[in-house]
């Protein structure tokens, strides 16, 4: 179904709106929602100039395969039908799918992933990888998402076996069913030197970023074990941040080329660290219970 091209400044002729009438009332869908309203045929057929768009794009947008596919011109808007105190009229608005996405995307407070894998879907990215350790992260996730527990989640393997790739789709998801609110993937090497930087510049927005990482409903900290380490990291940025989310039992998952052992003990700079070092260890082990060690898709 294709728009009318008409002069703004006249009326379409009498042949032009029956087609329209015509075309309107071939989309029962439309018609019915219309209807719904308080629209009678009558009035849609005196009003077929404001309502045609409406038809015409819900007909065009009925087979939507996502955003990215959109043809129309400007993208991702279409025509809005209101009728109150018997005045009809029509309104440009974003299409239910970008609106859905944006209420998608704004569920991240921050993620520090390719754009692209906001396209990842769980049964497809996560679903398919066979493997003991890959189904026991799906269950812990999906107890996390139906809050029956808050269980951290501890993802060790090699460079390039999917940690960040497959963290980064469980994000996803969980932006998508609504699971969580605020949700906060973060490349831990990046994010704490940023933090670092703030802080030594004495930019208040230090104790605030911090305050977001803390409160965050689910956390990722992505290549943890890989930041430059210092006892101000350690006892700023890292232990704030781990202590705060244990007391408040707060979803997060962890993905590591290391060990929890090796991660806890490369902060350690001098005996007087010790106690610090055993804090953050236990913190790390209390919540994680375990770790969960996957491979290179490629290998399984």
């Amino acid at each position: 179904m294709e728009r009318f091209r008409t002069n703004q400044n006249l009326e379409p002729d009498s042949a032009t709106v029956q087609l329209m009438v015509d075309e309107v009332f071939s989309n029962p869908k439309a018609v019915k929602y219309l209807h719904s309203l308080g629209l009678t045929d009558e009035l849609i057929k005196k009003h077929i100039d404001k309502i045609f768009d409406f038809a015409v794009d819900m007909n065009n947008c009925k087979g939507c395969k996502g955003l990215q596919y959109c043809n129309k011109e400007p993208k991702h808007l279409v025509s809005s039908v209101t009728f109150k105190n018997d005045v009809v009229d029509r309104n440009i608005v974003p299409c239910k799918k970008y609106l859905e996405y944006a209420n998608f995307k704004k569920r991240f407070t921050y993620f520090d992933f390719p754009e692209e894998w906001l396209d990842n879907k769980i049964n497809t990215s996560v679903s398919n990888m066979k493997s003991k350790a890959k189904v026991e992260i799906l269950s812990l996730y999906a107890k996390a998402s139906k809050k029956e527990s808050s269980r951290w989640i501890y993802i060790k393997g090699d460079i390039a076996s999917g940690k960040s790739f497959y963290a980064a789709t469980l994000c996803v998801d969980a932006a998508r069913n609504g699971a969580f609110e605020h949700i906060f993937f973060m490349n831990v090497p990046n994010k704490f030197k940023e933090l670092s930087d703030l802080a030594f510049t004495k930019n208040p927005n230090f104790s605030l970023e911090i305050e977001i990482i803390q409160n965050a409903d689910f956390l990722v900290l992505d290549d943890f074990g890989n930041e430059f380490k210092s006892d101000f990291v350690r006892d700023n940025i890292l232990f704030p941040i781990l202590s705060y989310r244990v007391r408040n039992k707060l979803f997060t998952i962890i993905t590591s080329n290391y060990s929890i052992d090796d991660c806890a003990s490369m902060y350690q700079t001098s005996n007087a660290s010790k106690p610090k070092i055993e804090q953050i260890r236990q913190l790390l082990n209390l919540s994680c219970k375990k770790e969960i060690t996957i491979f290179d898709p490629s290998l399984q």
